[in-house]
Protein backbone atom coordinates (compact mmCIF):
# COMPACT_ATOMS: atom_id res chain seq x y z
CA UNK A 1 0.00 0.00 0.00
CA UNK A 2 3.37 1.86 0.98
CA UNK A 3 3.16 4.79 -2.58
CA UNK A 4 0.02 4.19 -3.96
CA UNK A 5 -1.58 7.59 -3.27
CA UNK A 6 0.93 9.15 -6.21
CA UNK A 7 -0.30 6.42 -8.45
CA UNK A 8 -3.28 6.83 -7.41
CA UNK A 9 -3.27 10.47 -8.28
CA UNK A 10 -1.50 9.87 -11.54
CA UNK A 11 -4.54 6.97 -12.87
CA UNK A 12 -7.66 9.49 -12.19
CA UNK A 13 -8.49 10.74 -15.83
CA UNK A 14 -8.68 6.81 -16.37
CA UNK A 15 -11.44 5.50 -17.84
CA UNK A 16 -13.63 2.32 -17.51
CA UNK A 17 -13.83 2.26 -21.31
CA UNK A 18 -10.33 2.70 -21.60
CA UNK A 19 -10.63 5.90 -23.24
CA UNK A 20 -8.98 7.72 -20.52
CA UNK A 21 -4.66 8.74 -20.40
CA UNK A 22 -2.51 8.27 -19.46
CA UNK A 23 -2.29 4.43 -19.73
CA UNK A 24 -5.62 3.92 -21.03
CA UNK A 25 -6.55 1.35 -18.24
CA UNK A 26 -9.89 -0.02 -18.57
CA UNK A 27 -12.13 -2.12 -16.30
CA UNK A 28 -10.78 -4.21 -13.25
CA UNK A 29 -7.14 -2.61 -14.26
CA UNK A 30 -8.15 1.12 -12.41
CA UNK A 31 -8.33 0.22 -8.87
CA UNK A 32 -11.91 1.33 -6.90
CA UNK A 33 -9.43 4.02 -5.03
CA UNK A 34 -8.86 5.58 -8.54
CA UNK A 35 -12.32 5.08 -9.62
CA UNK A 36 -13.54 6.55 -6.67
CA UNK A 37 -11.21 9.99 -7.30
CA UNK A 38 -12.03 10.02 -10.98
CA UNK A 39 -15.40 10.68 -9.79
CA UNK A 40 -14.68 13.08 -6.95
CA UNK A 41 -12.29 15.08 -9.52
CA UNK A 42 -15.27 15.53 -12.03
CA UNK A 43 -17.30 16.60 -9.34
CA UNK A 44 -15.46 19.18 -7.99
CA UNK A 45 -14.66 20.52 -11.09
CA UNK A 46 -18.24 21.01 -11.96
CA UNK A 47 -19.04 22.07 -8.37
CA UNK A 48 -16.13 24.62 -7.76
CA UNK A 49 -16.78 28.18 -6.94
CA UNK A 50 -13.28 29.35 -7.07
CA UNK A 51 -12.44 28.82 -10.56
CA UNK A 52 -12.68 32.32 -12.22
CA UNK A 53 -13.37 31.01 -15.95
CA UNK A 54 -16.91 29.46 -15.17
CA UNK A 55 -19.69 29.26 -12.45
CA UNK A 56 -20.50 26.67 -10.68
CA UNK A 57 -22.20 23.98 -11.49
CA UNK A 58 -25.82 23.61 -9.05
CA UNK A 59 -25.50 19.93 -7.51
CA UNK A 60 -28.22 18.27 -9.32
CA UNK A 61 -26.79 18.87 -12.32
CA UNK A 62 -23.57 17.51 -11.87
CA UNK A 63 -25.53 14.76 -10.92
CA UNK A 64 -26.69 14.41 -13.74
CA UNK A 65 -23.47 14.68 -16.24
CA UNK A 66 -22.16 12.28 -13.83
CA UNK A 67 -24.97 9.63 -14.47
CA UNK A 68 -24.23 10.35 -17.77
CA UNK A 69 -20.99 9.46 -18.25
CA UNK A 70 -21.81 6.06 -16.28
CA UNK A 71 -24.32 5.13 -18.71
CA UNK A 72 -21.56 5.77 -21.58
CA UNK A 73 -19.38 3.13 -19.82
CA UNK A 74 -16.99 5.20 -18.03
CA UNK A 75 -17.68 5.89 -14.65
CA UNK A 76 -18.05 3.24 -11.70
CA UNK A 77 -21.91 3.21 -11.17
CA UNK A 78 -22.28 1.85 -7.57
CA UNK A 79 -18.90 4.51 -6.57
CA UNK A 80 -21.07 7.09 -7.64
CA UNK A 81 -24.43 6.00 -6.22
CA UNK A 82 -22.00 5.35 -2.65
CA UNK A 83 -20.64 8.73 -3.37
CA UNK A 84 -24.18 10.42 -3.79
CA UNK A 85 -25.47 8.39 -0.90
CA UNK A 86 -22.93 9.81 1.77
CA UNK A 87 -23.87 13.57 1.15
CA UNK A 88 -20.34 14.02 1.60
CA UNK A 89 -20.43 16.60 -0.64
CA UNK A 90 -23.11 18.64 1.04
CA UNK A 91 -21.46 20.07 3.87
CA UNK A 92 -18.29 21.63 1.60
CA UNK A 93 -21.91 23.12 -0.91
CA UNK A 94 -22.39 24.90 2.29
CA UNK A 95 -19.51 26.27 2.59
Amino acid sequence: MTGSVPIWASEHHELLSGRGYPYHLSGEQIPKEVRLLTILDIFEALTAKDRPYKRPMPIEKAFSILESIVKAGDLDGEILGLFKESKAWEKVALE
